[in-house]
């Protein structure tokens, strides 16, 4: 029984270290600032209905089936095996770009001796640090200090992956005990700083008319589909590792991750309470979803906290342990295929993925990087919604559903198989291809400021190329 308490307890932390990892961590906040303070309602709806049965879904076919995501689904139908491939492809382009958003936190660690920044947050996040151009130019220069970062931070990342699971799950329990730490500290803290109230006041916000507009509902199936790590194989590596438990382990994740988005959304507005004050100006001149958010917003409140160095250092460490935990979980996805498909031993698997991780990243790493990565980071969304309603054919349609419904049952108190069943043949496919084209229509009018043969080749080709590419993947010969 014990052994199985620990199994369960690794199970469940290593699912709630990568879906917090992988989800952005920004989009909750905006949106119960946006939509209402009770954006928490249709979150936990959309949670439920969608992204726990989708859990459900990636651990349970990661225990039934018991092999790696390429094989998994080439033993449903062999040429359903390109479903595995885009989701390795998938996590390889995100995890490229989370690394270097991570080698930025690293930057910044360092510079808070000093706090360089004070002065004008954007001109040196831009000018000092990415060194970023203005438009698409200077493709042949990139920024020392984030090259320098971006090496750290993969050595960081090696660390996590060296041994697969086995430093997965040391490492993971050294960071999330720091993590849950850091996090009530700043809880803790945050609510000491003068019109933090007011900040907070403003995340919580009651709002019955917002909470019944079509958007706040919609937004909130959009978030549950970004917050939890689906589409990029993670979760049916780490499902392999359980024993049963899919029902509580799926509802338990989805649970935590809005807990800790509430959170981390208390401290946020907090901080942009306490600074709104400072500036004497409106919470909303200050909020925003962008990448650069911490460096460029919240990095002007840093000079005026108890110990402002000590407190950078801290608050640059807990917004890297996301990225950590992310990229980490991320890469352990793929090297999950390389030991069990190809027979790899997990230090020559990190190798490689650390390596071509690297060299991926250094595109984001040029004076336009920037750009890339908004671009890329945005059309992400379309290649895990592809990625997941392909799985939701391929498991709801050729698979045995029936017996995998039995299998979820059998392992749970609750029994919700068949309903299970009914969502991830119907309900959740039109709830998915209804939102892609709802945010399709949207990026038609917020990407035509871009130069269209960029957005042509770092958007639409960021959904097509690894399409096309898992598509043919040579599969004799890398069976052989």
């Amino acid at each position: 029984m014990p052994m199985a308490t620990n199994s369960r307890f690794f199970f469940v932390l290593l699912a709630v270290a990568a879906a917090t990892g992988i989800g952005n961590i920004w989009i909750y906040p905006y949106f119960s600032y946006k939509e209402t303070g009770l954006f928490f309602i249709p979150y936990l709806v959309a949670l439920i209905v969608l992204g726990a049965p989708l859990l459900m879904l990636e651990f349970s076919i990661g225990q039934y089936f018991n092999r790696n995501i390429v094989d998994l689904f080439a033993s449903i139908r062999k040429r359903f095996r390109y479903i595995g491939w885009l989701m390795i492809f998938n996590a390889y382009i995100v995890m490229s770009y989370y690394a270097v958003v991570l080698s930025w936190h690293i930057v910044y660690i360092f510079v808070s001796f000093g706090m360089q920044w004070r002065n004008n947050v954007n001109d040196y996040f831009f000018n000092n640090v990415l060194q970023a151009s203005e438009g698409f130019k200077g493709f042949t220069s990139f920024s020392l200090p984030v090259f320098i970062a971006l090496i750290l931070a993969w050595l960081l990342l090696f660390l996590y992956i060296k041994n697969g699971y086995e430093s997965m799950k040391k490492c993971v329990l050294a960071t999330f005990p720091i993590f849950i730490i850091l996090l009530i500290s700043f809880l803790m803290y945050t609510l000491t700083l003068d019109n933090a109230l007011h900040g907070i006041y403003s995340f919580l916000r009651p709002d019955l008319n917002a909470l019944m507009s079509l958007d706040a509902w919609a937004n909130s199936f959009f978030m549950a589909i970004l917050s939890l790590g689906l589409s990029f194989g993670v979760m049916h590596a780490i499902g392999r590792k359980g024993k049963g438990f899919v029902l509580g382990a799926s509802l338990n994740v989805a649970i935590l991750e809005l807990i800790i988005g509430i959170a981390i959304g208390l401290i946020l507005f907090g901080v942009l309470g306490f600074l709104s004050m400072k500036q004497n100006t409106g919470i909303d001149k200050l909020i925003g979803v962008n990448l650069d958010f911490p460096f460029t917003v919240l990095a002007q409140a840093l000079p005026f906290f108890y110990k402002p160095t000590l407190a950078s250092i801290l608050f640059f460490s807990l917004l890297s342990i996301f990225f950590v935990l992310g990229a980490a979980s991320l890469a352990y996805s793929i090297t999950h295929v390389f030991v069990h498909k190809f027979k790899a031993k997990h230090i020559h698997a990190a190798i490689i993925v650390a390596g071509f991780g690297f060299l991926f990243g250094l595109l984001f790493l040029i004076k336009p990087g920037l750009y890339i990565m908004d671009i890329i980071s945005h059309f992400m969304f379309y290649n895990i919604c592809i990625a997941i309603v392909l799985e939701l054919v391929a498991v709801g349609w050729f698979s045995d559903s029936e017996r995998l419904a039995a299998f979820i049952n059998q392992n749970s108190i609750m029994k919700i198989g068949k309903l299970w069943r009914f969502f991830i043949r119907y309900v959740i496919p039109l709830v998915i291809i209804a939102l892609f084209f709802v945010r399709a229509k949207s990026d038609l009018l917020f990407y035509s400021k871009y130069p269209l043969p960029y957005v042509l080749v770092f958007g639409i080709g960021i959904i097509v190329i690894p399409l096309a590419a898992a598509f043919l993947m040579p599969q004799k010969i890398l069976d052989r």
